[in-house]
């Protein structure tokens, strides 16, 4: 019982040490790592957190006077560091990029480089962070980018491992597409939101590749439009016209029906090859 009372005493002296010493470590990292390592939502959460802690140590040691004054030393240097944290959302931004940088060099009138060697020391040390509001509007403006950038790039990886289900029909020797539900409704959704990213004012700096994204899914959009359609007319006429007796009674329709077969067989054959559907639009004169 005497160890337990004496575990449970000791107990916010711990969690005062361990608070304390997290909050040291992470703050060293925090003001030696090149601005945008970390994000600064995570930083203002952790500060935030470390904080809240200090302060409800401060009431468990109301009556330990050595105690509380360590704690309220503590938590002086925590509010510190919070004083700081407009400076790390702005400039600490993970949508910051070298144009970025630039318009706060024309912003201040002298160079200031992001990268390994700019971190929150030497941000400081440079009197930065006196213009804290004239920074916010490039921030704001790097978040919008940011957010349309990694909408791409999600969209891109979506289709990364996106593959048709193609599957052999019957005896024929060929195969055909199945379950297109799936690609359809991802082709859809991402040339709405392609067109949608293309009309905003904050796309700028990726216009030209947002532009080429936007006529491959085009251009994969009507290429399953024919396929689909040839396909449907395909599997209708296929049993018909491998009937020697039709062949026989219809000679003129059997050859063309015959060089399209030829073509439909080509094109299947590509196709399974890579299965990858953005793969598809580099087949040679495929919607053709």
């Amino acid at each position: 019982p005497l160890m337990e009372a004496t575990v449970s005493k000791l107990k916010p002296f711990l969690r005062l040490y361990e608070t304390s010493m997290e909050f040291m470590n992470k703050q060293k990292t925090w003001y030696e790592s090149p601005m945008g390592t970390h994000d600064p939502k995570d930083v203002e959460n952790e500060v935030d957190r470390s904080w809240k802690m200090v302060s409800q140590l401060e009431s468990d040691f109301s009556e330990i006077p050595c105690a509380q004054t360590l704690v309220a030393n503590v938590r002086e240097k925590i509010e510190q560091f919070r004083d700081k944290m407009p400076i790390i959302k702005t400039l600490g931004n993970p949508g910051f990029r070298e144009r970025h940088w630039e318009q706060v060099s024309n912003t201040v009138g002298f160079p200031v480089k992001g990268g390994e060697e700019t971190n929150l020391f030497k941000i400081l040390d440079m009197g930065l962070d006196e213009y804290v509001p004239k920074f916010e509007k490039i921030s704001e403006a790097a978040t919008k980018e940011f957010n349309l950038e990694k909408s791409m790039r999600q969209m891109v990886e979506e289709w990364a491992e996106m593959e048709f289900t193609i599957t052999s029909y019957g005896e024929t020797g060929t195969y055909i597409l199945q379950s297109m539900d799936t690609i359809q409704v991802l082709l859809d959704d991402h040339i709405v939101k392609t067109q949608t990213m293309r009309g905003s004012p904050f796309i700028k700096p990726f216009e030209e590749e947002i532009g080429k994204w936007e006529v491959q899914l085009l251009l994969l959009q009507e290429i399953m439009d024919e396929w689909l359609k040839v396909q449907s007319v395909w599997l209708y006429l296929e049993p018909i016209f491998s009937s020697p007796d039709i062949m026989a009674q219809m000679p003129e329709e059997g050859r063309r029906f015959t060089t399209v077969d030829k073509n439909w067989r080509d094109i299947m054959k590509a196709a399974i090859v890579d299965k990858h559907v953005l793969k598809v639009v580099e087949i040679d004169r495929i919607l053709e």
